[in-house]
């Protein structure tokens, strides 16, 4: 049997069970187009990792949005995000669409993974704040780049427990209110578990983009527009979040993980300008023995589950990171001693047996974190 667990805003549940044999209806998976990818894409698409994420995609346990598909939701008048199992098929790319999606862009993968606050516990954005700021910053990617972009957003991408008694997808998910049934099919509570185990291949890929949605709407506290009930906690106190931002932090370049918080919103916006605008105030990497102190105090509607689940998952995915990692980039962070002793502490503990570049170029480490780090650099034994 197949048993779920709430966890945080009803986006992300634990599930306990196996994902073979499951019995009753199938799950949804989105009827996409295959097309044929060219053998210079497809050379780029493996070069950069991207086998690691084929996997969890081509089992249908993640789908894929297609970023022009969500630029042109968040221009619709009263557009508006549903569950995964509630949209059309339109809205998704299949693994072969996002293997030559890369338009111009000649460095990462086309994959940009979205890190929210769920701003009600029934729906992480019922009135399109969260969406219209993520499509700007799409939309500028697309502007430079052109192609497309396959976006993973936790609610669209992962089975949700938006199905009714009669099993129809509803346009949001059930159960938060007293009285209230739903849930998933069981093949897609397997799914879910798939998924769930997947995150951090999607969240700490060296090639992938993160984009943190930090700030809450500006009209989030009035009661006419918002449910303010389960968690409310801001984006650094929410276990997930946190847990996410930690997997961005460990490897990615300094460009590939911005705070979309940071961005004013007003104006025409070009790529460039928006991750000037974003990508300081990242936090440095942390040891799991670190992390694991963290998250005792971070907010987890089912804490007692989860926080062992991401430490878990946070210990396996950052010994597989630091241990491949050859080049690290930390350029212009805006980081000081602090985050260069948090660094130190994880090359001091020989997690980059591999690394061989080493750049913390314009940021502001004093005495005190440079002395860290030149103890911490001789247990990289591969850096020249």
């Amino acid at each position: 049997a197949v048993s779920a667990v709430e966890t945080e805003g009803g986006s992300r549940r634990g599930v306990e069970g196996g994902d073979a044999g499951v019995e009753g209806p199938p799950p949804h998976r989105p009827a996409v187009r295959q097309v044929k990818v060219g053998e210079e894409q497809m050379g780029k698409w493996k070069e950069r990792g991207g086998p690691e994420l084929e996997a969890v995609v081509a089992s249908d346990a993640v789908a894929l949005l297609s970023a022009k598909w969500v630029i042109a939701l968040a221009k619709r008048e009263g557009g508006v995000l549903q569950p995964r199992q509630a949209l059309p098929d339109e809205a998704f790319l299949s693994l072969s669409q996002v293997q030559q999606a890369r338009g111009d862009y000649d460095y990462g993968l086309p994959v940009v993974c979205i890190s929210h606050c769920w701003l009600q516990p029934d729906h992480p954005d019922p009135r399109g704040h969260s969406l219209r700021v993520v499509a700007r910053a799409l939309e500028a990617w697309l502007d430079l780049y052109g192609g497309d972009l396959a976006v993973f957003f936790d609610f669209c991408s992962m089975h949700q427990k938006c199905r009714g008694a009669d099993g129809a997808p509803g346009a949001r998910v059930l159960g938060s209110a007293a009285g209230e049934a739903g849930g998933r099919f069981a093949s897609e509570d397997a799914l879910f578990k798939q998924a769930l185990d997947s995150l951090g291949t999607f969240y700490a890929h060296p090639k992938t983009f993160v984009l943190k949605l930090t700030a809450f709407p500006p009209d989030y506290d009035d009661p006419q527009r918002y449910q303010r009930k389960g968690d409310v906690a801001q984006y650094a106190d929410r276990g997930w979040c946190f847990c996410e931002a930690s997997w961005a932090a460990m490897v990615k370049d300094s460009a590939m993980v911005l705070d979309l918080g940071k961005d004013s919103g007003e104006g025409a916006v070009g790529w460039y300008a928006l991750e000037r605008a974003c990508r300081q105030g990242r936090r440095a990497p942390v040891l799991p023995s670190a992390l694991e102190k963290e998250i005792k105090r971070k907010h987890f509607t089912n804490g007692k589950d989860d926080r062992p689940r991401v430490a878990e998952l946070y210990a396996a995915g950052f010994k597989a990171r630091f241990g491949a990692a050859e080049g690290l980039r930390y350029y212009n962070l805006g980081w000081g001693d602090d985050e260069a002793k948090a660094l130190a502490a994880v090359l001091a503990a020989g997690a980059a047996p591999k690394l061989r570049e080493f750049s913390l170029g314009r940021n502001s480490i004093g005495d005190e974190g440079a002395r860290a780090l030149a103890g911490a650099l001789p247990s990289a034994t591969a850096l020249k």
